[in-house]
């Protein structure tokens, strides 16, 4: 742990308890079953000593909640996040941020969904995108166990997420005998009018699923059979 240079604060009681809550609805909004007022009631018991005692709020929770682990050092970083900026100052900041990136990479959460300051800090430790998760390598082409595709098919291969309007990914072949892999929309929110659009295209079926797996990182909501070897992540833990 890096040197303890802040005067801990005297933090409320029952915080790292709040705080695992208060990370779930930083998470999963309100499908945690937290609303949005409910989580800044959280969030404004340590509102005082952030203003009054910035480093003393992350001295007291770099030494007592982030040791802890789990949601509660997630949301530990997420509280320092929202109350004293993103620039995480002082070696108290950091080891509570350091402790939010070892609760993502301990669930397996892909760099995709990684915030911008999380994976600064990453890098600027030493660490790239190799390095964050174990990858799985896709198939050999020739294992790749793909089916060809029929003339003018058009093959559903993954549903981001489980809202009954989600995106969702196919796969074709045009005129020209590219590859092509495709986004199925809504045009807005206000227009829920659906449409398709290219996304990636390849010179084969093989190195198109290549690179869709490359793209998702982890297994969305729903993903196909055919295409869930060629992710290289597995589905998180969270």
């Amino acid at each position: 742990m890096s040197n303890h240079r802040g005067r801990p604060g005297k933090l409320p009681p029952g915080t790292a308890a709040m705080l695992a809550d208060f990370a779930r609805y930083e998470w999963y909004g309100e499908r945690s079953g937290i609303g949005p007022e409910q989580a800044w009631g959280m969030l404004s018991t340590l509102l005082p000593l952030s203003q009054s005692d910035p480093a003393g709020l992350t001295a007291a929770l770099a030494w007592e909640v982030t040791p802890q682990g789990g949601w509660s050092a997630y949301g530990a970083s997420r509280a320092v996040a929202e109350l004293l900026g993103l620039g995480f100052e002082g070696d108290d900041a950091k080891v509570v941020l350091d402790g939010g990136i070892r609760f993502l990479r301990q669930n397996g959460v892909p760099p995709l969904r990684v915030r911008g300051y999380e994976w600064n800090r990453w890098v600027d430790t030493g660490g790239d995108v190799t390095n964050w998760l174990p990858t799985i390598p896709p198939p050999p082409p020739e294992r790749s166990g793909l089916r060809e595709l029929a003339p003018g098919e058009v093959r559903h291969v993954a549903t981001l997420t489980a809202d009954r309007d989600s995106n969702t990914l196919h796969v074709c072949r045009d005129d020209s005998g590219a590859y092509l892999a495709l986004i199925d929309a809504r045009y807005s929110d206000e227009d829920p009018t659906r449409s398709r659009s290219q996304w990636k295209q390849a010179a084969s079926l093989y190195e198109v699923f290549v690179n869709v797996g490359l793209a998702l990182q982890s297994p969305p909501h729903w993903v196909s059979a055919e295409l869930e070897p060629y992710i290289p992540l597995p589905r998180p833990s969270i």
